[in-house]
């Protein structure tokens, strides 16, 4: 197992609790679990953050009407989604409370979104945090640069995992068996230098556990590059996550050389434990 930051050793822990912990789902929360992932977007689904309409919504999970609104009437009442005058549901306010508690409940996590801050104002790139969830990279937070070519990912969306260096990031914290697990199947191309067989995929992985860094051209989007370093698990969820920095590969002024320095820099004072 490859240890980042010392927090991978658990992975396995993780995983068996996770197991035993399955026996004990309540179907109500699942099913309301399974609704509110359709608020959630996604890089390859974009019709996913579309389904906003109570038919809509019964028709993609397979429910009734009357099940679906019921569902529907709750979370609204809790403030989690919101009805809008035209009959669709967004999301609501509770959601934002409860970002804004889990933000502040971490001093590692302020520190991180600080520098994500710092990296974008420095750079003019995109700085984004995103972890691992639900088989995917999802954004959890983001400074928009400002080049001409940004990454199209927005907050809460779920990105493929081989197709960033953020992604890769996060997988080089998994072991081989976890990565072919949840990357098998999956390696869609996205642009000319996608990732697209396990085999160059975990070269890539290979050495990002070596270096603790990680960058990529042209395999999320034609002309984009990113970087990224790993982020320890407990720093935003139980499993890994990433800090990352994109934008157009050819950019005027040093941008790229401030922010791989920076990466660098802050990479090796997470593996030392200095936060």
């Amino acid at each position: 197992m490859t240890k980042v930051g010392g927090a991978a050793e658990g992975s396995g822990k993780r995983d068996r609790k996770g197991a035993q912990g399955r026996g004990f789902r309540v179907p109500t929360v699942q099913k309301l679990g399974s609704l509110l992932q359709l608020f959630i977007p996604d890089a390859v689904d974009e019709s996913a953050c579309s389904i906003c309409k109570l038919q809509d919504i019964a028709r993609h999970l397979g429910w009734d009407d009357g099940t679906t609104h019921r569902y529907l009437v709750s979370l609204t009442e809790i403030g989690m989604l919101e009805r809008t005058s035209d009959d669709r549901y967004r999301i609501g306010v509770l959601a934002v409370q409860l970002a804004s508690v889990y933000v502040a409940g971490s001093r590692l996590r302020g520190v991180v979104i600080r520098k994500i801050e710092e990296l974008s104002a420095a750079t003019c790139l995109t700085a984004d945090i995103a972890a691992l969830q639900c088989g995917a990279m999802v954004v959890i937070a983001s400074r928009q640069g400002s080049t001409p070519l940004t990454s199209r990912c927005m907050l809460g969306e779920k990105v493929p995992l081989h197709a960033t260096a953020g992604g890769k990031a996060i997988l080089s914290q998994l072991d081989d068996g976890e990565v072919e697990e949840l990357c098998r199947g999956k390696l869609v191309a996205l642009a000319s230098n996608t990732r697209t067989t396990m085999s160059s995929l975990m070269r890539d992985i290979a050495a990002a556990r070596e270096s603790r860094f990680v960058g990529t051209l042209s395999e999320y989007a034609e002309g984009l590059r990113s970087i990224a370093i790993p982020l320890p698990a407990g720093c935003f969820g139980v499993g890994p996550a990433a800090l990352a920095c994109s934008g157009p590969a050819i950019l005027s002024g040093s941008g790229w050389e401030i922010a791989e320095e920076e990466l660098r820099a802050f990479a090796a004072q997470l593996h030392s434990g200095a936060f």
